[in-house]
């Protein structure tokens, strides 16, 4: 009986620790792209870079926005708004207007 209990515990351990490992895989990455720094859904593994802003650009209802800390590919792109440097940051201004003067997917 104790041989079954912890065979059976074995196995439970074993298909948790797979099924985690599987689910953890299909979270995604960022990977170099160049100079870029994207977001792969579909990779696995540890991130290969780090982006200067972790973000996308989001739907909200009927607006997009800047949902920072988000990952994942943009889903849309704003009427207006742009990335401005401020020191070392890249941080966007929905209010300002003009081309961008950073790129928040540039590796760190």
């Amino acid at each position: 009986m104790h041989r079954i209990l912890r065979a059976a515990l074995a196995v439970a351990v074993l298909t948790a620790a797979i099924g985690g490992a599987t689910a953890a895989g299909a979270a995604g990455r960022y990977k170099k792209n160049g100079k870029l720094c994207v977001w792969d859904e579909k990779d696995s593994g540890p991130n290969q870079c780090e982006p200067v802003v972790a973000g996308r650009v989001k739907k909200n209802g009927d607006k997009c926005e800047w949902a920072s800390g988000d990952t994942g590919a943009d889903q849309c792109k704003p009427a207006s708004g742009r990335f401005k440097k401020d020191g070392n940051k890249c941080e966007w201004s929905a209010a300002d207007s003009g081309p961008n003067q950073c790129d928040p997917r540039d590796a760190k």
